[in-house]
């Protein structure tokens, strides 16, 4: 990215305890770019973060093309620390995890694991430790490339590797035992909080998902001796890299460098696609014909079939529904319900015991001279009202009741049941689909 100095401010993309960041747009060059905004007083993170961001190079980490002071745009006065970074079209590596429906597919993760890897084996020989690694810090460009962001909890590492300092920076869940229990965080710290982000990816979820509160997870990631459990559904490669990278002992940990070489990301394809975008490829069966059922299914193949899980075969059907309800029927669907009927009519049968469930519709042209007024036994009064149709002309629907009454009209000596919940006409008497019943 080039220097900004002529910029226009877009929409708020993203919000957080006192940051803002909006899209915004180089009046000179027309290039679109991301502003972090926060008040002046508590610019100390994007100042840090602006410092080391400045002094890194390297296509896995976003980049920076500086900063400014600037007043705020709200009119209430006052001043904003703005820091102009690279734009991510992808949006965040939790958003993508939320696209997939809550889990990532495998190789999905082994390539962004590996985009990671690449970044943090570059911030760590620049010296650097991230200290706050998970899905909400990771953004995906327009290319699929993964890049580390958010540098504001990053510290600089000392000539042995563990960064100066005793304060605790990062989130409690994705904390690696000896930065929870106060000891200084180094890079080792980045690859056990890689391991949980790796867990965040295949689950959607916490990597510690049986604590609610983040004070007794971090108790328990501190005194216990427990690591955070792999997926089930995890290969065997998926289950030894979460091994090496979820040791309690940071010095037992491998490094970025080593985790680089490690088959769960050497062989990993460069910048995958989400599979939210191959969701609309797959087709769940509608019929036994979609399964090719008459196909030999022992065909020589060196690649086994393994049938999506639930969740996936329900995401690709809700992708491919139609976005409304199709409401065109064939004419040969329809049935008349009433016009011109007589009581030598044979599906007309007299019904003394009505199911307090059916439905049937009441046409004004078929009454005999109603009386005002309907009482259906318990004392409660119902207009016998004349349904209007769009027109707002008396329609061939007729005099409603609600759904649970009756009403007893002085026709064939049929006891009618009507229902407000009416189907729309194709035109004339014949209109109600096969729901409506008589009596």
């Amino acid at each position: 990215m080039g220097a900004i100095r002529e910029w226009q401010r877009g929409a708020v993309i993203g919000r957080g305890a006192t940051a803002t960041v909006s899209i915004a747009t180089d009046r000179r060059t027309g290039q679109v770019f991301a502003v972090k905004s926060v008040d002046v007083a508590h610019a100390g993170a994007l100042r840090r973060e602006r410092s080391m961001l400045c002094a890194l190079s390297s296509p896995f980490v976003v980049s920076c093309a500086g900063a400014e002071v600037s007043a705020a745009a709200d009119g209430r006065g006052g001043t904003r620390y703005e820091l102009f970074l690279e734009y991510a079209v992808g949006g965040s590596l939790a958003d993508e995890i939320k696209r997939c429906g809550g889990r990532c597919e495998e190789p999905l993760i082994r390539s962004r694991v590996g985009n990671v890897l690449r970044g943090l084996a570059y911030v760590h020989g620049a010296g650097i430790a991230h200290c706050d690694v998970k899905g909400r810090n990771v953004l995906i460009g327009d290319d699929g490339r993964a890049m580390l962001a958010d540098f504001g909890c990053a510290r600089l590492t000392g000539e042995d590797g563990i960064a100066g300092g005793r304060t605790i920076r990062g989130t409690p869940m994705f904390l690696a035992p000896e930065a929870a229990r106060g000891k200084a965080q180094g890079t080792e710290a980045d690859i056990w909080a890689l391991g949980c982000m790796v867990i965040e990816m295949a689950t959607g979820g916490a990597p510690w998902p049986r604590f609610a509160d983040p004070v007794a997870a971090l108790h328990h990631i501190a005194h216990s001796g427990d690591v955070p459990e792999p997926p089930a559904w995890f290969s065997s490669e998926g289950k030894d890299f979460l091994s090496r990278c979820l040791i309690r002992d940071p010095t037992k940990r491998w490094t970025a460098e080593q985790l680089i070489e490690h088959p769960f990301v050497a062989y990993a394809a460069p910048n995958s696609c989400s599979m939210a975008s191959q969701i609309g490829e797959r087709v769940s069966p509608t019929s036994i014909l979609d399964q090719c059922l008459w196909e030999d299914s022992s065909s020589n193949s060196d690649t086994a079939t393994v049938a999506p899980p639930p969740a996936d075969r329900l995401r690709a059907l809700s992708a491919g529904a139609p976005a409304a309800p199709d409401w065109t029927w064939s004419v040969d669907d329809w049935i008349p319900v009433c016009g011109g009927l007589t009581d030598d009519d044979p599906f007309i049968t007299p019904s003394p015991q009505p199911d307090p469930l059916s439905c049937t519709i009441i046409h004004s042209a078929e009454l005999a001279p109603a009386p005002a007024l309907i009482s259906p036994g318990g004392g409660e009064e119902i207009a016998g009202a004349v349904h209007r149709g769009h027109g707002g002309t008396s329609s061939p629907r007729s005099s409603c009741v609600s759904r649970n009454q009756e009403a007893t009209a002085g026709y064939s000596n049929l006891t009618l049941r009507v229902t407000t919940e009416l189907l729309p006409l194709t035109g004339g008497v014949q209109g109600e689909r096969s729901r409506d019943q008589v009596r």
